[in-house]
């Protein structure tokens, strides 16, 4: 779970934003001035400081100088009035990640942190990619599935067009853009990723082709967009097929030109980006259905890369499930946690219907909830959001009244008591998103 830390004098605003966030489920501390904000990042990591700019004693800039100095990972994004706008100019030329424009809608501020913390995640991802040797590539399986997705992982890498990765939610298929990248022509130069789906319409052509000072309200300076960004590298179109119709035509026109116009401006600046795109939508049928354009889908379609779903590669789940456990063993300090021989026969009768994605939220919620160094049958249940297990822990559709149940409620309320009533932290620790945990306390009655 990401951290992040809010700093703002108007305790309004400030409690406004804390409570925004965490129901996003994010954890989320706050300072009120500059002072107490240092104090808060000398003893912990954060992924993002939110942080105003007029405040005392300690202002946004000595925060920025900070984080730039001891944590230099740490993304900041600046809150702005418009009284305080040149501040807010410095401080992104010396290298705070964003800024946004007070007041501000709450859609706007969390298309900004999610930029940010992507962008984080993204560049540690790709520094730790960029260390492994060519032939090694940070897929995991022993399918014949998996194997032959490696295989055309290699093969698309050494050809310099554009790529279309498909698959379900959960597959997968930002890791597999990640690992083209990291293996073609293109490695040492940027890597840039957008989530189509997660940007307003109103801002994505901003966000791709950038804007200059004045173009629209809040546009308080130039700003490069992500085509510029990712100049001679790499741009990741993720949810590609969730692109608003008008955008697709002024994204078709920038992979014909390889030019971008930013908004605001006439001036074209020519621009070389290797596009991978990727989908969990059928876009032939978006084609037929006139939601996705023919000619972009071709545009994007050069190369495709396909990734089975789990079910139909359950070979790759030991291999998976170990992967996931020395996760866990490194982040929740259980050095000695495993998996019994009847937890992984059970895994290997579940569908996945969430892909790897699930099987690693079952793995990292059975872990912390496990009484003991094996993780058996039974304490895999709260991962599953569709089945119940009664004592023996054998799957089954019906609750079994006075075991299950009781034992299950029993670790939300210890695990909510443990947490101080964090829900944050509590999904964290079991390993759940915050909708199945509040559907479990509405069923179970916990207040």
């Amino acid at each position: 779970m990401s951290r992040i830390l809010v700093i703002d004098d108007q305790e309004g605003m400030r409690r406004s934003l804390v409570i925004l966030l965490q129901k996003e489920g994010y954890s989320v501390e706050e300072a009120e001035n500059g002072a107490r904000a240092i104090a808060h990042l000398a003893s912990g990591k954060f992924d993002l400081v939110i942080t105003d700019l007029k405040m005392s004693p300690g202002t946004g800039l000595d925060v920025l100088y900070y984080i730039l100095e001891r944590h230099p990972q740490t993304a900041v994004v600046i809150m702005t009035g418009y009284g305080t706008v040149d501040s807010a100019v410095l401080a992104m030329k010396l290298g705070a990640f964003d800024y946004i424009v007070k007041p501000f809608k709450n859609e706007e501020i969390l298309h900004r942190v999610r930029k940010s913390l992507t962008r984080s995640e993204t560049e540690r991802e790709m520094a730790a990619l960029h260390k492994t040797e060519d032939s090694k590539i940070p897929i995991l399986g022993e399918s014949d599935e998996t194997k032959a997705l490696i295989e055309k992982i290699r093969k698309v890498a050494r050809v310099d067009l554009s790529v279309l990765i498909s698959g379900e939610t959960g597959t997968g298929k930002n890791l597999v853009a990640k690992t083209v990248h990291s293996l073609s022509s293109r490695r040492g130069k940027s890597y840039v990723a957008i989530n189509c789906s997660a940007v307003p319409e109103h801002l994505l052509e901003s966000e791709l082709f950038g804007h200059t000072k004045g173009a629209f309200t809040g546009a308080i300076l130039d700003r490069v967009g992500l085509f510029e960004e990712a100049n001679n590298g790499t741009l990741f179109l993720d949810e590609v097929g969730a692109m608003p119709y008008t955008m697709q035509s002024k994204l078709l026109d920038v992979l014909q030109d390889r030019t971008i116009r930013r908004v605001g401006e006439n001036k074209h600046r020519d621009v070389n980006v290797r596009i991978i795109a990727a989908t969990n939508r059928d876009l032939e049928q978006a084609v037929k259905d006139g939601t996705f354009r023919e000619d972009l889908y071709y545009r994007i379609k050069v190369t495709q890369v396909h990734i089975r779903p789990l079910r139909e590669r359950l070979d790759d789940v030991p291999v998976l499930a170990r992967s996931f456990l020395d996760d866990v063993r490194a982040a929740h300090r259980k050095p000695d946690i495993d998996l019994s021989p009847e937890a992984l026969v059970f895994l290997l009768q579940h569908d996945f219907p969430g892909n790897v994605r699930e099987l690693q939220n079952i793995i990292t919620s059975a872990a912390a909830i496990a009484s003991g160094p094996v993780i058996t049958v039974p304490d895999l249940s709260l991962g599953f959001t569709n089945q119940l297990f009664d004592v023996s822990g054998r799957a089954s559709n019906e609750a079994n009244p006075g075991t299950l149940e009781e034992w299950e409620r029993d670790i939300i309320v210890k695990s909510i008591e443990r947490n101080s009533h964090n829900l944050g932290k509590v999904c964290s620790e079991l390993g759940t998103s915050r909708t199945t945990l509040w559907r479990k306390m509405n069923k179970y009655g916990i207040k």
